[in-house]
């Protein structure tokens, strides 16, 4: 198995996972519940990270309509077909329209609709994100002379009305996912190549929540006619690294700051009105989380996977296991009972289906 933190992805019974081994991005497809590969499709892949760590893919593919969307952190763009990996269109974005791209290269997931795949690519003239048509690469549209942060966009309807919503290393914006014209902008606090928004916004109802590390806080917005009031903005309720925060019922959780910075780390729960730290929970690790019912499964950036029960109550673990080396920083994906986690070295399928 290839380094990378890109995360694995399944479909009709497919597993995709982009991974590299040495300087080639793999795209491998193989059966989900037997580990047999199916194929996998080799490209060109030269970036190595600016502070010698993972040198990727880190943005996670997307399947949609029977096709493999991927980015790498070289910003080599492709679209191939599920069914049997042949290439159907490829781009070398990042060079093509000349993109600045972070310490760890490009890191952003690509977003697809029905018409487009959409990649905060951070370009020059008018590149900053640009949507490509999903059946032939061709350029749709393209906006912003900004370069790119590494949180993902997220399509949400928000206020009634769609809106593609993006985080780019001088504001968060707001735009209209078929031109790409923006519904409103608001520039965030000052980032650089190492400092940067990673975690992607939460939404719920008509509130927008967005956070980041190293000193970028949290804030709520509130849109409202069609632009977002701010309702707070704080330093120290759920400055989140690169996992996005969950929303339940009312309050917010996830992982605050990182271990060795200022901010200090431990996993917190914060009432979403207010930015009122509810809980903590010291922990010794970083690590992403997903929901599953009313439990959450973490998966520590050690490799230890964690079930809890998360409330405004407390915290309580109900079950840990290690499950792959260090670092791992992909998320899991969670289908049908069983959990498929990319490590450092391995790709581990577990069975989380209640015993009899």
């Amino acid at each position: 198995m290839g380094e990378g933190y890109s995360s694995p992805v399944a479909s009709e019974g497919r597993l995709i996972l982009a991974h590299r081994a040495g300087d080639e991005l793999l795209v491998s497809c193989y059966e989900m519940l037997t580990g047999k590969t199916n194929w996998s499709s080799r490209f060109p892949m030269k970036f190595r990270d600016g502070e010698g760590g993972d040198s990727g893919p880190r943005p996670t593919p997307t399947i949609k309509g029977g096709k493999v969307f991927v980015c790498n952190t070289d910003g080599f763009l492709a679209c191939l077909d599920l069914k049997q990996g042949a290439t159907i269109w490829s781009r070398k974005a990042k060079a093509e329209f000349e993109s600045e791209a972070t310490w760890h290269g490009c890191v952003s997931s690509p977003f697809v609709t029905d018409k487009a795949v959409i990649v905060p690519m951070g370009g020059t003239n008018s590149a900053g994100v640009i949507a490509f048509d999903v059946a032939t690469g061709e350029v749709l549209w393209k906006v912003l002379n900004e370069k790119a942060s590494a949180s993902s966009p997220l399509l949400a309807t928000v206020g009634g009305k769609p809106q593609l919503l993006v985080i780019t290393r001088q504001a968060f914006h707001s735009l209209n996912p078929d031109t790409g014209n923006a519904f409103w902008s608001l520039p965030t606090r000052k980032q650089s190549s190492g400092n940067l928004y990673a975690a992607s916004p939460v939404v719920f109802g008509n509130q927008v929540f967005i956070a980041g590390g190293y000193g970028l806080g949290a804030q709520l917005l509130q849109i409202e006619s069609g632009s977002p009031k701010e309702l707070w903005r704080l330093n120290d309720a759920l400055s989140t690294h690169y996992a996005n925060a969950i929303y339940t019922d009312g309050f917010l959780y996830g992982f605050h700051g990182h271990p060795g910075l200022p901010e200090g780390h431990n996993f917190r729960c914060i009432e979403a009105a207010s930015g009122k730290v509810i809980w903590e929970q010291p922990l010794v690790a970083s690590g992403t989380i997903t929901r599953a019912g009313e439990n959450l499964i973490i998966l520590h950036d050690t490799g230890e996977l964690v079930l809890a029960k998360a409330t405004p109550s407390g915290f309580q673990v109900k079950g840990r296991v290690q499950v792959a080396g260090r670092p791992t920083r992909s998320y899991p994906a969670i289908v049908d009972g069983h959990a498929f986690i990319k490590g450092p070295k391995e790709l581990v399928c577990l069975d989380l289906r209640p015993r009899d």
